[in-house]
């Protein structure tokens, strides 16, 4: 938790808004390709730093799996877990994945779910944005509210769900609209509830949740890393 006061956070947030509403770009990515990788990302990502979950996603997309395969859910994650413990490009350096067998099986589960509705990642997107993430949490292994969320606000498909990390969920505390003591939150109506809390914050800060709780995330992790340095 930081020691900076709710004002002056909120204030820092506010600042940081307009740069994100910047940084979107416009429309929702459609591309089956596009969205398998955006997908493996938030699923790969899971206690996994986000450069190494990139690396471990281009790799399974350079050789046209999940977006492009055909056969059983069986040989996929077989295929997959030869991937994910191959050691990864990141940053210059060679690294290995965390959890290869475990997150193959989640892969491969998942596409198995999004191929038994007798559809694609495209056409699920098109339904309406609170079904789809409630589909996601159900059907997807490895997915919960907040990789289902992440997920639909990377595809540009909404801007008015919230990822509920460790920083968005510390920011709310210090504003004084999350009591819990939890750093992540699993259940989808448990969820909702203090989504919508965020979701009336950011309405007062005239901002889309989902652009609110990225802008968040960014002032969090900066005012943690100052408070370290000071503590040094």
């Amino acid at each position: 938790m930081t020691s900076y006061s709710a004002e002056a956070l909120s204030r820092a947030v506010a600042a940081v808004c307009p740069d994100i509403r910047l940084r979107i770009e416009e429309g929702v990515v459609s591309d089956e390709h596009h969205l398998w990788w955006e997908l493996s990302c938030c699923i790969l990502s899971s206690q996994v730093p986000y450069p190494l979950a990139m690396a471990a996603a281009d790799a399974i997309d350079a050789r046209g799996f999940l977006h492009k395969t055909e056969g059983n859910q069986e040989d996929l994650a077989e295929r997959l877990f030869e991937v994910l413990s191959t050691p990864l490009d990141v940053e210059g350096k060679k690294r290995s994945y965390r959890f290869p067998k475990a997150k193959a099986g989640h892969l491969a589960s998942t596409w198995a779910a999004v191929a038994g509705t007798g559809g694609s990642l495209k056409a699920l997107i098109s339904r309406d944005v609170n079904d789809v993430r409630a589909w996601l949490v159900a059907h997807a292994c490895g997915i919960g509210p907040k990789q289902a969320s992440m997920f639909l606000r990377n595809c540009g498909v909404t801007y008015d769900l919230a990822i509920l990390d460790r920083h968005v969920l510390n920011y709310m505390s210090a504003q004084g609209i999350y009591s819990g003591a939890q750093t992540s939150i699993s259940g989808l109506s448990q969820y909702g509830r203090h989504e919508q809390r965020l979701r009336d914050h950011a309405r007062e800060m005239d901002c889309p949740v989902g652009l609110l709780d990225w802008a968040i995330w960014i002032v969090m992790r900066v005012a943690n890393r100052k408070q370290e340095a000071v503590l040094v």
